[in-house]
């Protein structure tokens, strides 16, 4: 290809670098470690790219050192990494950039460059050293520190050179883990004195919510020679925390005791901000692609649960839904879009909303699902999606239902035996291939209960079967049981455990029996309530904090002090959802005159409750607290045993008087 105006890039061969034997050494120590690195002269043309760098690209030296290497570099991204990389040549400041880079086997790969210069006493520039990491798969430039630790130990002064040249912080620790040198990288980004920062002094600069597991996981590394690896934020000179992705590795003797450890720390920053980003978006098109409410009708209660991968950086795209046709059916739709994230997101909404379209004008599920195979197929190829779609009649006798290679639904008629399967078969949409649907149609009977799930409810665990197994036997506990207030709940906290969402999960739960939801919602005599909810779902805690509410405004004597109370109510569930992810349960207590509520969760923890506004009042930090402070008699935070965290705050809101002598009744709301 032609070479980009303005960067004059020089061919030299490997015979042809400069006698230095310093820097042949460290060359040759270069091109043994298994990371991308390269230099280049002052003036901006390559002298030497090591091994690692020619088995990613899958090119030799010679036409490594030529004009090749924008050659793999992605089209898009090209023209914006030669402006770059000239202007570093012209300013002589350092190079960070991500782009696309082209891999052996012809795929791209995404990469964040670096690189920095070198200067002499005078301050010249005399030559560039850079790195090229994998930010795909977190790969650092210092895992060479662990696989040379041999050629390193011979030659501390070539390691002190290659170290301070790459664009990371790298440091050294003896056998107990006291750090004993950093490279000046450190020091700049934490503004740390070398004394400050010598042996354990780096835990100054480590956010205090991250620093516990760092102390959890460091020492047990130093106690048994494992590698480390974490993602957690150091505190920059001016105060501001950033990601860093940290790897330690120990260097061993000839009988495997610790000799030393090395340790990288590479700025994630960006990367973990975009993450984050991305996720906020796509959990808000989650929250409104999911329905608010599910439908009533006497003699049937619906009720789902979501809940999103806890190991995932993303959620997911499983779905629910459940809707009302004007002939008196009750439509409904469970389906699993693959992959994680935004897009995503994006397609269950479009999905849901044609289902819901489609059922108005066709009547056999089979057939909606092939129209939305079509639709799939054209809007969003290559894209698997396994979906059940079906409906209730008017007299909620008969289920009518196709599946699109999706878990089966299970029915349980007796609460004497576990739940099974209904009748399973399909082909996923989005495939390509013929759909082989057939309509399904079955006879229901007064208490059934009909559960449709996908495979993230039972996925979760290496024991399968047993799970599943669990999931039948909790949903026949569920005939002719109509006392619990939020049945897909309770079946979720029975299959699971207490253990986390390997995948995404959901589970919409049709009883078919006369279920009283005005009481279970709101006893008016009951003065004693609790709710419980995840954190991670948007169904159960909107849910949950709509009943509170109503509950609040049933029992409240005077509805100008409902304000205050909602706002509260909002503020502290906003801060646990946010800060605190797991279980959440809230108390209310209204024996007295004013209610109490206790918020409980399994957070990391506050210490207290810092009543001073924000000096930025823009600021959502901290506002939330300060309004709790200002709007109830009393609030107060502590640990709580088995949980995180909890608050207690008195609301300034007074009971109707004929609520006085009300029986207390507590009723646990799973």
């Amino acid at each position: 290809m032609n070479q980009p105006a303005g960067l004059d890039i020089v061919s030299r061969p490997a015979s042809a670098l400069e006698p230095d034997v310093a820097f042949a050494a460290w060359c040759a120590a270069a091109d043994a470690l298994p990371t991308m690195i390269y230099t280049a002269a002052a003036d901006g043309s390559v002298e030497f790219v090591n091994r690692r760098w020619r088995e990613f690209t899958g090119h030799e030296p010679n036409v490594v050192l030529g004009l090749a290497w924008p050659s793999i570099v992605h089209a898009d991204d090209l023209e914006r990494v030669m402006k770059a990389w000239q202007l570093s040549l012209e300013s002589g400041g350092d190079l960070a950039i991500e782009l696309r880079l082209r891999k052996a086997d012809g795929s791209y790969a995404w990469i964040v460059t670096g690189a920095a210069p070198l200067r002499d006493a005078a301050g010249s520039i005399l030559r560039w050293y850079g790195t090229c990491t994998d930010i795909d798969e977190h790969r650092r430039a210092e895992e060479a520190l662990a696989k040379q630790r041999a050629l390193l130990a011979d030659s501390e002064r070539r390691f002190s050179v290659l170290a301070e040249s790459l664009p990371v912080i790298c440091w050294t620790a003896d056998a107990s883990g006291s750090i004993d040198w950093y490279n000046h990288r450190w020091y700049e980004f934490t503004g740390q004195s070398p004394e400050e920062a010598a042996g354990w002094g780096w835990q100054a600069a480590h956010h205090p919510d991250d620093f516990l597991e760092v102390m959890r996981r460091w020492p047990h590394s130093i106690a048994t020679g494992e590698p480390f690896e974490m993602e957690y934020r150091l505190r920059r000179f001016d105060g501001v925390f950033q990601w860093f992705l940290t790897r330690i590795e120990p260097l061993l003797d000839g009988s495997g005791k610790i000799e030393r450890w090395y340790g990288s720390n590479v700025n994630i920053d960006a990367q973990r901000r975009a993450l984050e980003h991305t996720k906020r978006v796509a959990e808000t098109l989650q929250d409104i692609f999911l329905p608010k409410e599910l439908p009533e009708r006497h003699g049937l209660r619906m009720d789902a649960v979501y809940l999103p991968a806890e190991g995932d950086a993303l959620v997911g795209g499983d779905w629910y839904d459940a809707f009302e046709l004007p002939d008196g059916r009750l439509g409904f739709s469970i389906g699993d879009v693959a992959g994680h994230g935004l897009q995503a997101s994006i397609i269950v909404g479009k999905l849901r909303q044609a289902i819901f379209t489609l059922a108005f004008r066709l009547e056999d599920p089979a057939d909606i699902l092939r129209e939305l195979d079509r639709i799939l197929n054209y809007q969003e190829p290559d894209m698997m999606v396994t979906a059940i779609v079906g409906f209730v009649d008017s007299a909620h006798a008969t289920i009518t239902y196709a599946n699109a290679g999706h878990p089966p639904p299970i029915v349980a008629r007796t609460n004497a035996r576990p739940a099974v399967s209904l009748p399973y078969g399909g082909t996923p949409l989005g495939i390509g291939l013929e759909m082989n649907l057939v309509t399904q149609r079955f006879a229901i009977g007064k208490d059934a209960v009909v559960a449709l799930y996908t495979d993230g409810m039972i996925e979760f665990s290496r024991d399968v079967i047993a799970v599943e197994k669990r999931l039948r036997a909790a949903v026949a506990l569920l005939v002719e049981d109509t006392n619990i207030a939020r049945p897909a709940r309770a079946i979720r906290e029975i299959v699971f455990d207490d253990m986390p969402a390997r995948d995404d999960a959901a589970l919409l739960l049709m009883q078919f029996s006369v279920v009283d939801l005005a009481a279970l919602r709101s006893d008016p005599a009951t003065l004693e309530k609790t709710w419980r909810f995840h954190s991670s779902d948007p169904y159960s805690a909107h849910a949950s904090r709509r009943e509170i509410i109503a509950y609040l405004r049933r029992m409240a004597a005077e509805p100008d002090q409902l304000f205050a109370g909602e706002l509260v109510v909002g503020e502290i569930l906003a801060n646990t959802v946010e800060h605190a992810p797991g279980l959440v349960e809230v108390h209310v207590d209204w024996r007295s005159e004013n209610p109490v509520l206790t918020v409980r969760d399994t957070g990391p923890g506050l210490r207290y409750l810092n009543g001073e506004l924000p000096r930025n009042v823009l600021d959502e930090d901290g506002r939330g607290i300060f309004l709790i402070k200002q709007l109830t008699q009393e609030a107060s935070v502590r640990p709580s045993p088995g949980f995180g965290t909890e608050l207690r705050a008195v609301l300034s809101i007074e009971r109707k008087k004929e609520m006085l002598s009300a029986p207390v009744r507590l009723r646990d709301r799973r």
